[in-house]
């Protein structure tokens, strides 16, 4: 005997039930292991965008002056311990970064498509919808991959080389690596960054549920529209920024090469080091 389809289909939710979650308290519970690495994921996103306003408040002092960047890079190094700077401490900041970013890049893994298929679904899904936010995702999904490229050679060189850590030495691998790669790794970071801080926003619901309205009015609304525009002009306002530093960091190691000098370390002018 089949079931009637009064009963089969009379508590099938809308999409935009589906979107709220409505009715997932009565639903089959997947393994703690998902939530867990969808938490950790979150997490480590958070930390790094965290991060990525506090490296960029850091490398952009070199605009102001060579000296105010290099007493911060002392501070980092641990210089007010002993008057010494200890390799160490920059090795285990570099360090923990680079495990928030393996934890982060190993629990979106999940995420990424894995065959051809997948892939095309996904863009037939992006080119059908043409929302805001599917666009912002399939960005992030593009600058994800991309970062995999980027962010590993970049940490490892901090972690093998902790002495590199000086004005002028940054400024020589800045104008070795080119001004063209140091933008596009930019561009790709605060893009993946600033878009993943909006997402969280919003997948951990700081908008009001409202399941009687449409899913697609609520993404247009002018919270969530105006939380997105101000995620992006934080973006490009980071992206312009670190522009600048770039530049700045590519004309120091100009002068250091042409001058002969790409191994000399920067000495802080007399009376201006907060440590001696």
């Amino acid at each position: 005997m089949s079931t009637p389809d009064s009963v089969k289909y009379s508590n099938t939710p809308t999409a935009t039930e589906n979107v709220w979650g409505v009715g997932l308290k009565d639903a089959k519970r997947q393994s703690r292991s998902t939530a867990m690495a969808d938490v950790a994921q979150s997490v480590t996103g958070v930390l790094l965008g965290i991060f990525l306003f506090c490296h960029m408040a850091f490398t952009s002092s070199v605009q102001i002056s060579k000296d105010l960047f290099a007493n911060l890079i002392n501070t980092s190094g641990g210089m007010f311990l002993g008057g010494e700077d200890l390799p160490i401490l920059h090795v285990i900041f570099v360090g923990f970064i680079t495990l928030l970013v393996v934890v982060h890049a190993f629990c979106a893994l999940r995420r990424f498509p894995t065959s051809y298929r997948q892939f095309r679904d996904i863009k037939a899904h992006y080119q059908m919808l043409r929302h805001e936010d599917t666009t912002l995702w399939f960005v992030q999904l593009t600058t994800a991959f991309l970062l995999f490229i980027f962010v590993f050679p970049h940490l490892m060189s901090m972690l093998t080389n902790p002495h590199g850590f000086d004005v002028n030495l940054i400024g020589v691998h800045t104008y070795h690596m080119g001004m063209l790669y140091t933008f596009v790794f930019l561009v790709i970071t605060e893009l993946h960054g600033m878009i993943g801080l909006y997402r969280l926003a919003v997948k951990w619901d700081i908008f009001t549920k409202n399941p009687d309205r449409n899913v697609i009015d609520q993404a247009g609304g002018d919270d969530r529209a105006g939380l997105r525009k101000t995620f992006l002009f934080i973006a490009l306002a980071m992206i312009v920024c670190g522009t600048l530093t770039a530049w700045k960091n590519y004309s120091i190691g100009q002068e250091q090469v042409e001058a002969g000098q790409e191994a000399t370390r920067y000495v802080i002018t007399e009376g201006n080091n907060w440590y001696k």
